[in-house]
């Protein structure tokens, strides 16, 4: 795989990935804008939710989007989004409430009451699967389907928004966090690190990272020390090959 590089490589390998990657820098943009249309035909559907998880509005865009047409035709099938739909985004998860030191958890962030083993229900759901048995397909085909549509395409838009966010963080300046060029500057740093000896400074002599994997060296060798009898990195001359 092309530039297959993971956290210990050469400086030299690094330097041909650098090039890569600031030679596609002039494509974000052209990215950023399909994906903005891409993002307005989808559309989005939210819901807003009261402290005890109960929902207390919803907001769908325009029945020409994806999500605006998937949601008109759920519900003219007869779904009742209140209680049937109720989708959460990434940022309206639902988790246990701890408790304390006195009371353990009992309720979940959504308002659901945590259940314990042994409901004793074999007589009721027995009724249920008989009473549910003669339209289960029925539903399936008219609400499950349809409702797994609205939930991927709500989770696409959000994918896309995602997306966008970081094409748009990578433009940034050497002081953003997550830019490319704060990401680049972090590596050369530490290239210029001896200590740092996952990454080898190589001054261009192993531009195919043959030698990257090297074993870190246990001693320092050189003119004040023993000859290397093995292939090593070191912290003060890089690569050292057997006998120098």
């Amino acid at each position: 795989m092309s530039h297959d590089i993971q956290g210990t490589f050469t400086a030299s390998q690094f330097a041909r990935f650098k090039t890569y990657v600031q030679n596609q820098v002039g494509l974000i943009d052209a990215r950023i804008v399909h994906l903005q249309a891409e993002r307005a035909r989808v559309g989005d559907l939210q819901f807003a939710y009261d402290s005890g998880g109960v929902p207390t509005g919803l907001a769908s865009d325009p029945p020409d989007t994806y999500c605006g047409r998937l949601f008109g035709a759920y519900e003219a099938l007869g779904g009742d989004a209140e209680f049937d739909l109720q989708i959460r985004s990434t940022s309206q998860p639902v988790f246990r409430i701890a408790g304390d030191e006195t009371q353990a958890a009992q309720l979940m962030s959504n308002g659901e009451v945590l259940s314990v083993l042994g409901l004793s229900d074999a007589e009721s759901s027995l009724l249920m699967q008989r009473l549910r048995g003669w339209v289960t397909e029925d539903l399936q085909r008219r609400r499950d389907a349809l409702e797994r549509k609205i939930r991927r395409a709500v989770d696409y838009s959000e994918q896309l928004d995602l997306e966008i966010a970081e094409l748009t963080r990578l433009k940034g300046s050497v002081d953003t966090d997550g830019s490319l060029a704060f990401m680049f500057s972090t590596v050369d740093t530490l290239t210029a690190d001896g200590q740092y000896t996952a990454i080898t400074q190589d001054n261009a002599a192993d531009p195919h990272g043959k030698f990257a994997r090297a074993p870190v060296a246990g001693y320092q060798p050189g003119p004040q020390g023993a000859a290397a009898t093995t292939y090593e990195r070191t912290t003060n001359q890089g690569l050292v090959k057997p006998t120098e």
